[in-house]
Protein backbone atom coordinates (compact mmCIF):
# COMPACT_ATOMS: atom_id res chain seq x y z
CA UNK A 1 0.00 0.00 0.00
CA UNK A 2 0.51 3.74 0.07
CA UNK A 3 3.23 4.87 2.07
CA UNK A 4 3.82 8.77 3.55
CA UNK A 5 5.85 10.59 0.91
CA UNK A 6 4.78 8.99 -1.95
CA UNK A 7 3.33 10.96 -5.41
CA UNK A 8 0.03 9.56 -6.34
CA UNK A 9 -2.82 10.64 -8.67
CA UNK A 10 -6.44 9.42 -9.01
CA UNK A 11 -7.05 7.00 -11.57
CA UNK A 12 -9.23 9.51 -13.54
CA UNK A 13 -6.20 11.77 -13.88
CA UNK A 14 -5.55 15.10 -12.01
CA UNK A 15 -2.54 16.97 -10.01
CA UNK A 16 0.02 14.72 -8.77
CA UNK A 17 -0.12 14.66 -4.69
CA UNK A 18 2.20 13.50 -2.09
CA UNK A 19 0.90 11.09 0.63
CA UNK A 20 0.81 12.98 4.03
CA UNK A 21 -0.62 10.61 6.38
CA UNK A 22 -2.00 6.94 6.73
CA UNK A 23 -4.42 5.10 8.46
CA UNK A 24 -7.34 7.26 8.44
CA UNK A 25 -10.93 5.64 8.84
CA UNK A 26 -12.96 3.70 5.94
CA UNK A 27 -9.45 3.28 3.74
CA UNK A 28 -9.20 7.12 3.11
CA UNK A 29 -5.30 9.04 3.07
CA UNK A 30 -4.78 12.40 3.08
CA UNK A 31 -3.01 14.02 -0.34
CA UNK A 32 -1.26 17.59 -0.85
CA UNK A 33 -0.50 19.24 -3.42
CA UNK A 34 -0.25 22.42 -5.00
CA UNK A 35 -2.88 24.16 -7.55
CA UNK A 36 -1.97 26.13 -10.48
CA UNK A 37 -1.98 29.56 -8.48
CA UNK A 38 0.67 27.63 -5.96
CA UNK A 39 -1.27 27.46 -3.18
CA UNK A 40 -1.39 24.24 -0.72
CA UNK A 41 -4.14 22.38 -1.26
CA UNK A 42 -5.42 18.91 1.12
CA UNK A 43 -8.06 16.19 0.71
CA UNK A 44 -8.47 13.10 2.52
CA UNK A 45 -9.37 10.21 -0.34
CA UNK A 46 -10.03 6.55 -0.53
CA UNK A 47 -6.95 4.72 -1.10
CA UNK A 48 -8.67 2.55 -3.66
CA UNK A 49 -9.13 6.09 -6.21
CA UNK A 50 -5.44 6.25 -5.93
CA UNK A 51 -2.53 5.08 -8.37
CA UNK A 52 1.11 5.74 -7.38
CA UNK A 53 2.65 7.84 -9.65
Amino acid sequence: MFQIGDVVKLKSGGPSMTVTQLGLTHGRVECAWFDCEGNLKTAFIHSKALQEV
